[in-house]
């Protein structure tokens, strides 16, 4: 090969070298979750006590099916429920208890209107941008009573780890 051949190839080389980028891998986020725990409403002293809800059922409203974050009418103490982010609010039927019969939805239910301000926060450019929420808030709007109360510990939902609603129960 001839010298300008063996230049031009090295010159073409390094090129195509600089030209590549790092593999981006996003490992720091995605969209933050509403993390809700259940307590029991009886208890005594300052600790709280989970209380577990029997055979839950949690309904979006809007999508009109059961949210898949946990096995449906399953036995849990808390739960992680995923909010639209081009939405300010959600509608969400929670059932304990939960069974069909006859084609109907038997047990306690409960509705809950959540409020909430929805943010796109930039993470990297590996991952882009995340969901995050504030300004949450929480009504009753049915008038089902296995719910006693319910408290907001946060009313910023920026990680889905931390627990951002108390009900008792």
């Amino acid at each position: 090969m001839s010298q300008r051949i063996k230049l031009l190839l090295l010159i073409l080389s390094c090129t195509f070298v600089t030209q590549c980028e790092k593999d981006d891998v996003c490992v720091e986020g995605d969209t933050a979750l509403l993390h809700i725990a259940f307590y029991d409403k009886d208890a005594t002293g300052e600790e709280l006590q989970p209380k577990a809800v029997t055979r839950l059922r949690v309904i979006s409203v809007d999508e009109n099916a059961t949210i898949n974050t946990f096995s449906d009418r399953s036995t849990q103490d808390d739960i992680l429920i995923p909010l639209d982010s081009r939405k300010n609010l959600g509608d969400f039927v929670l059932i304990s208890n939960s069974a069909t019969e006859d084609n109907l939805e038997t047990g306690q239910i409960e509705e809950l209107r959540i409020s909430y301000t929805p943010e796109a926060v930039y993470v990297s450019r590996a991952c882009g941008f995340v969901g995050q929420y504030a300004d949450l808030g929480i009504e009753q709007t049915g008038l089902s009573s296995w719910i006693s109360r319910i408290e907001i510990n946060n009313t910023r939902i920026d990680n889905s780890d931390e627990i951002h609603v108390s009900i008792f129960h």
